[in-house]
């Protein structure tokens, strides 16, 4: 009996790995076209999400360094359009929103955890000092731009809520994208 697992979902801190069961056919095609309870939940809190994510953006973006010109070839290979403005922040914290429900949301799907390493907010890329200097972490981050990038902005926070409220964060599609890409270099 063939199995269909990916071995890539390990913890932006490196601290292990899990196998992760593949998104099937028809768990993508439903991502597509989400329940109703979903799309509602999802339509309420886009608009937060985005706010948050802008605001946290433009808060952080004037603390962060610009990307090492081998950054700037790697954010070019993966896919990233203006890898001059993207912006790399270290931070023992990472902001969380202020808003309730969002904010619990985020706490289901891991965001503020120790286990969370890295996260990109628009063209900030967001390190904890463990992981600062892991290639591996950036590249990881450095894909999720690109998604942006080729989606959108609005259509990709869209896509990630909808990921993460069907599938988890384990088995979002994004997320597997960027661990299959984020090398183990």
């Amino acid at each position: 009996m063939r199995f269909n697992v990916v071995l890539l979902a390990c913890t932006m801190a490196l601290s292990g790995c899990m196998i992760v069961r593949n998104p099937t056919p028809q768990e993508l095609s439903a991502l597509d076209d989400p329940p109703f309870e979903v799309q509602s939940k999802v339509a309420h809190l886009l608009p937060k999400a985005e706010a948050w994510y802008s605001e946290t953006e433009i808060q952080l973006a004037p603390l962060g360094r610009s990307l090492t010109a081998d950054e700037v070839r790697t954010a070019i290979e993966l896919g990233v359009t203006e890898p001059e403005k993207v912006r790399v922040v270290v931070l023992d914290e990472f902001p969380m929103p202020k808003d309730e429900q969002l904010l619990a949301e985020a706490k289901k799907h891991g965001l503020g955890g120790w286990a969370e390493g890295g996260r990109s907010n628009g063209r900030v890329i967001l390190l904890k000092p463990r992981v600062t200097h892991s290639p591996v972490v950036l590249r990881h981050e450095l894909v999720h731009l690109a998604q942006q990038d080729r989606m959108g902005r609005t259509a990709f926070l869209r896509r990630y809520l909808i990921e993460l409220e069907m599938m988890g964060y384990a088995r979002s599609p994004l997320e597997l994208e960027a661990y299959a890409k984020q090398g183990a270099r």
